[in-house]
């Protein structure tokens, strides 16, 4: 491979160090077409807790990040799932935690903390408003209601640790199922622990009076919710991390400003787990207390949201690790997830290891270049083409109508609504004998002969009120004179249409003429042979009426004006002959040039999608700072756009050439090379097409020939398709089977179908029905003289009952 492409992976090697070296601002790009799934696991059921994240997936935050996110509550068939569990093992992305985070990572899972929403923990310690005062240690004699091991229990814990008060001399009693308000004013516990003030809320509604204790108050300051991730998708996705944190962030503000709305649609969208705590019948009132107390907790408006204090997790950890709950304390710096420092490492990284190659490649790079010097300038130089013909294909695609415009059969004039010449095509120079120059300071009417000025003035009319789109007649145009005594002309047959100039914001006229002076004067010419046969036939027909067969005399000239007809005969044959065979010449490349103009159609809807990816891939590459990686990338994928409207280029190239040896070849095989050139045409107007041609033989003959077939036939189905607006299911269907003789295809649409009254027209030569839309009525005539003349077969129109079907047979074998 390296043997035979030397230049090319040199080129590559050294594209590479381009984009290594290269640095500027990078980002990941706004213009994701796949949304990226996401799981966030929660820590409880779905509630006013989790505002934020709720705000961002209802107003679309997610999905402007190009995420997609599933929101999962802690309650799954009668269990409590737990973050740190299902990101261990894959099956949430992110979740919300707090000194449980601490707790999994001293197990032995690596996380990142991503952002704290909650700048206090949401733990509390109820008692009954008489115990009004209260101490630590007031508190460490009391009944106190605890499950070992909860993380309700834990900074119960730190709380009597930073008194020096041990836990095993406190008064407690373990509970396993829920803590409540009953528990207090029954008396069975004087300290009951609640999470983000359930119990209050509970006492509130039945006006029991009760005493919060924080532990904050006493200096245990704890973080409370906080949004985290595995250590390993937040080194290996930074993108997708901050995308998330971001979007989160935001709806979090909007959840803070706008509590009433969220809480709405909690109550209307979302459905709590029947484990829940039975707060079902006042959810409502439940989330708004909710929305207060979370207020409070995230200190906002003075804290900016998702704020994480590295020391205050440090003296989390340090408590944890004293109260013997962690067995180590982790560098809480290296937990945080910081966007920029991880690019700035990936950057330093990928550094590191250029230098350490560079030498390496360098090395490579100049044992290829001393090799393959002599054969260095051919591929140079086949690269160099490779590269021009690229760059002429896009340039192409900018200027398809220029050249179809310069390189058209036709003579083609441009003028303004009083018909001053506005540019015209080299045909029209020819034409009519003037330059460019000298048309463009001249008025149409100067170029028609006077007795055709108002010939088409009830059209003109119409073309310019919007009546008709464009129309067609014979008129006789004037010749630049050869002396200056005297004038040329010719007859041309004019089609007459307007068009809207972007520039001058106006609409203007477009003619396009076909030289037929040749045929007028061939048809006067017959019709003067026709006369002059007449009166010769006359001559003979008095000859023979007024004289005897005996005479000598008559007889002679009876014999020389018979001579002289079959003489004259034979030249009209033979001149009606040779004209058949050019019409039928010129009837194929007038054939061939609409087919290839509907491909370089094709091509440019091939193109335009392409086109804005690499645009907006040079542009991401422009603002990558120095992402390698991202880099990298982005020059992997504007190779393969390159490569696909290279590969287009080929499938036109090959679908233009001409062939002279029949070869076989498959119909699939002829399919697949034409849809190379319409696919974009049906993804853009939502077309589906179906086919299934895998099974049939080979057919003998030439392949781009019968590829014009189908790309004729398809082409047909597609404007028939998209010009139909109540097509509600848009698809054309391709199949194939074989009988005895044939290899028999069906091609079929859902369009609109045919006009009864145009079937018996529609293989005729000219006649189309697409005459406002430039339709040439030469496809289906072409494709009816192919399949019968090089296939030695047969096509024709089958009825059906929804839209338009055709059918070719094409006998199985050889023909010679």
């Amino acid at each position: 491979m390296l043997k035979e492409h030397p230049v090319k992976y040199m080129s590559t090697v050294f594209a590479l160090i381009i984009l290594f070296t290269y640095t500027g601002p990078s980002y990941a790009s706004p213009q994701e077409s796949d949304l990226t799934e996401v799981v966030l696991q929660l820590r409880w059921d779905h509630q006013f807790q989790f505002a934020g994240y709720y705000a961002a997936d209802w107003l679309g935050y997610y999905e402007e990040e190009g995420l997609k996110v599933d929101i999962r509550s802690a309650f799954k068939n009668g269990e409590i799932l737990t973050a740190p569990t299902e990101i261990a093992q894959g099956r949430a992305d992110f979740g919300v935690g707090a000194a449980d985070i601490l707790m999994a990572q001293d197990s032995g899972v690596e996380f990142t903390l991503v952002a704290s929403i909650f700048q206090r923990s949401a733990v509390e310690y109820c008692t009954l408003q008489k115990y009004r005062g209260l101490t630590v240690f007031d508190l460490s004699q009391m009944h106190i209601a605890r499950r070992p091991g909860d993380l309700l229990d834990l900074e119960l814990q730190a709380l009597f640790a930073s008194e020096g008060i041990f836990t095993d001399t406190v008064r407690t009693s373990d509970k396993t199922d829920d803590f409540s308000l009953e528990d207090l004013t029954s008396g069975a516990f004087d300290v009951v622990p609640e999470f983000l003030g359930q119990i209050s809320y509970t006492a509130a509604k039945e006006n029991v009076d009760i005493k919060v204790v924080k532990p904050a108050d006493y200096g245990v300051d704890f973080y409370g919710d906080t949004l985290y991730t595995s250590k390993d998708l937040a080194q290996s996705n930074p993108e997708l991390v901050e995308k998330f944190r971001r979007a989160s962030i935001k709806g979090w503000y909007y959840a803070l400003e706008n509590p009433e709305e969220i809480i709405s649609r909690i109550e209307n969208d979302l459905s709590r787990s029947k484990f829940s705590p039975n707060i079902e019948d006042e959810l409502r009132a439940f989330n708004t207390y909710q929305a207060e107390k979370v207020l409070e907790l995230t200190h906002y408006p003075i804290v900016m949201v998702g704020n994480i204090n590295t020391f205050r997790w440090t003296q989390m950890a340090d408590v944890m690790y004293e109260l013997e709950l962690i067995d180590h304390v982790p560098d809480v710096d290296e937990m945080v997830f910081n966007y920029d420092q991880v690019k700035r490492n990936q950057l330093e990284e990928t550094k590191q290891n250029l230098y350490i190659n560079f030498g390496f490649i360098t090395v490579i790079i100049t044992i290829f270049f001393l090799l393959y010097l002599n054969r260095r300038n051919i591929l140079l130089k086949q690269e160099i083409y490779e590269k021009q013909l690229i760059e002429k294909r896009l340039i192409l695609s900018n200027t398809k109508y220029e050249t179809i415009f310069q390189s058209s059969v036709l003579g083609i004039t441009v003028t303004d609504g009083d018909g001053h010449i506005q540019t015209v095509n080299e045909a029209w120079c020819k034409m009519t004998g003037y330059s460019a120059e000298e048309l463009c300071t001249m008025n149409i009417d100067a170029l028609i002969d006077p007795e055709f000025h108002d010939s088409d003035q009830k059209q003109l009319n119409d073309l310019r009120e919007g009546r008709i789109t464009s129309y067609s007649l014979v008129k006789k145009y004037i010749h630049r004179p050869q002396d200056d005594s005297e004038e040329n002309y010719f007859y041309g047959r004019m089609v007459l249409t307007r068009l809207w100039n972007d520039a001058s914001e106006t609409l203007q006229t477009m003619s396009m003429v076909a030289d037929i002076t040749r045929e007028i004067e061939e048809t006067e010419a017959n019709q003067r042979s026709e006369m002059r046969f007449r009166k010769i036939v006359g001559q003979v027909a008095q000859g023979i009426g007024g004289s005897h067969f005996d005479n000598l005399d008559l007889s002679n000239e009876m014999s020389m004006n018979l001579e002289e007809i079959n003489m004259e005969l034979e030249k009209l044959f033979t001149h009606e002959l040779e004209e058949n065979k050019r019409k039928d010449a010129l009837i194929r490349y007038q054939a061939k040039m609409a087919a290839m103009g509907e491909m370089i159609g094709s091509i440019a809807h091939q193109w335009r999608q392409p086109l804005n990816t690499l645009k907006l891939v040079l542009m991401n590459l422009k603002d990558s700072d120095g992402d390698l990686d991202y880099e990298n990338v982005c020059y992997e994928k504007a190779d393969k756009l390159i490569r696909r409207m290279s590969e287009t280029i080929d499938d036109f190239r090959y679908f233009s050439n001409p062939q002279t040896e029949p070869r076989y070849f498959s119909v699939d095989e002829s399919l697949q090379l034409v849809l190379g050139l319409i696919d974009e045409q049906l993804r853009v107007h939502g077309i589906t097409l179906v086919a299934d041609c895998s099974v049939l033989p080979p057919v003998y003959g030439l392949d781009n020939q019968f590829s014009h077939v189908l790309f004729n036939l398809l082409s047909n189905a597609i404007d028939a398709l998209k010009s139909n607006p109540l097509t509600e299911k848009r698809q054309i269907n391709i199949s194939g089977t074989t009988d005895k003789e044939n290899i028999v295809l069906y091609v079929a649409d859902t369009g609109p179908g045919i006009n009864p009254d145009h079937v018996d027209k529609i293989f005729e030569m000219y006649f189309t029905t697409k005459e406002s839309d430039g339709g040439s009525g030469l496809g289906l005539s072409m494709t009816k003289s192919i399949i019968e003349n090089a296939f030695m077969g047969q096509v024709k129109w089958i009825e059906s009952q929804v839209g338009t079907m055709f059918e070719i047979k094409i006998p199985i074998g050889e023909r010679l």
